[in-house]
């Protein structure tokens, strides 16, 4: 295993597997418009003449966003208050600027990693706070998993415990075939220290002295992380629950369990 993101992206074989992905994508040209050629496209503004050029797996039909906009928003009606906004702040713009495309200026911003100054529109500086995905990498791999990293259904589910935070439908319907067999269970108890990373189980078993993690999909990044795990922690027993294991728990206990989520 690899020590260092660095170490990671720099592997024998995970560039071998990264070449041969973009040798297969230039071949079939999704890279090169010289490869497949781009094609002639009249504007589906019926008032434009205008003819621009795409490729043939774009689905533009308008040579603009002017005709865009012409076209689809040809039937909305603006409120009184909302003109006199706009027209507020064109009036604010120099001459050379009214009537035409004009963008925000960047935002300056430091990286919360390595503290190197880069620019972002204004709409990411919301929430993009590192330069790169390395210093990203570097930043939140050592962060347990969240709501917006596990993209699953978070919320308190008050049939379980109005004081735990389940991040996904899977883990507490896990938690309800628990208390249906009557099987002891704790939620994400225990912080692991995998040295680049750290890993919390989704349920610790204290009657089997067991700890379970609950996964849709072994990803690249969450088989790493396991193989970490199991090498730094060679005794403590951990099982996995997997989508062929999810779906046959859902067919033998879902009739039974009254507030099962699907």
């Amino acid at each position: 295993m690899t020590s260092s993101a660095d170490e990671f992206y720099t592997d024998p074989e995970y560039k071998k597997k990264q070449s041969e992905i973009s040798k297969r994508n230039w071949k079939a040209g999704i890279y090169d418009s010289k490869i497949i050629p781009l094609i002639k496209r009249h504007c589906k503004n019926s008032s434009c003449s205008n003819v621009f050029l795409a490729k043939p797996n774009d689905r533009k039909i308008y040579c603009s966003q002017h005709c865009s906009a012409l076209v689809n928003n040809s039937g909305r009606k603006m409120s009184d208050l909302t003109k006199m906004k706009i027209s507020n702040t064109l009036k604010l713009l120099p001459i050379s600027k009214r009537g035409t495309h004009f963008s925000k200026p960047k935002v300056q911003m430091n990286c919360l990693n390595c503290n190197k100054t880069f620019e972002l529109v204004p709409y990411l500086a919301k929430r993009q706070k590192y330069c790169s995905i390395h210093c990203n990498i570097v930043r939140l791999g050592r962060k347990t998993t969240s709501p917006k990293a596990s993209k699953g259904k978070n919320g308190v589910r008050n049939d379980i415990s109005p004081n735990i935070n389940f991040y996904s439908t899977w883990e507490a319907n896990i938690a309800r075939v628990y208390n249906l067999v009557g099987l002891q269970w704790q939620y994400s108890p225990t912080i692991f220290d995998l040295g680049e990373h750290t890993y919390r189980p989704d349920f610790y078993l204290p009657n089997f002295d067991t700890y379970v993690e609950i996964k849709n999909y072994l990803g690249g990044y969450s088989l790493m992380r396991d193989t970490l795990f199991r090498q730094k922690y060679p005794d403590i027993k951990l099982e996995l629950i997997l989508k062929k294991h999810y779906i046959n728990i859902k067919k033998n206990y879902k009739d039974l369990v009254d507030k099962w989520e699907y």
